[in-house]
């Protein structure tokens, strides 16, 4: 059975997934603006649940004692546990950075008159190769990190962790205030 925290960020996993899906459906048809919104939603969302791995779970698991992670009962050793966690945040400044390239080509392509299939469609392979990554990027998230609060904190820890990590995730710019 998953634990809130697993829940929390892979239900958000699946929520980027689709919102990923939509803009490259918008940008096939093509209908620009709407596209251009997608994706700068989808850029802020990504950045939010990147910014509650960083300060909450990575830190967290980080902190953690280094006897603790034993290589046994569902857990690496504390060098397999560190070199995952600078690996998910490599994959992080690679998210991002990849994807304020494609907010620029956007701003690009919305602010103009006239047709850019060419550019439309570098976007497009642009963020195929970040889904494609960021679909490897979340398995390991999922099947490792995520599943390492529950074998090493208590509940109270548990719980404080999850309410970290839910603020961030809320926390979106106010551009996408309802």
């Amino acid at each position: 059975m998953k634990t809130s925290i697993e829940s929390l960020l892979e239900d958000d996993h699946e929520s980027l997934g689709k919102l990923l899906t939509e803009f490259d459906g918008e940008l096939a048809k093509p209908n620009i603006a709407h596209a251009f919104e997608l994706l700068d939603l989808f850029w802020a969302r990504l950045a939010v649940h990147i910014r509650a791995e960083n300060l909450h779970l990575f830190p967290a698991l980080a902190n953690t004692p280094t006897t603790l992670f034993n290589g046994t009962g569902g857990l690496p050793t504390s060098e397999e546990a560190q070199n995952l966690l600078v690996q998910l945040r490599s994959d992080h400044d690679f998210f991002l950075k990849e994807l304020a390239q494609s907010i620029k080509a956007m701003r690009v392509i919305a602010g103009s008159k006239q047709a850019h299939g060419d550019e439309v469609e570098d976007v497009r392979q642009r963020l195929a190769t970040i889904a494609k990554s960021l679909e490897a990027h979340n398995r390991l998230e999922e099947m490792r990190a995520y599943t390492w609060p529950t074998l090493l904190f208590d509940q109270q820890k548990l719980a404080a962790l999850r309410a970290g990590i839910a603020h961030e995730l809320e926390n979106l710019p106010s551009r996408f205030a309802k």
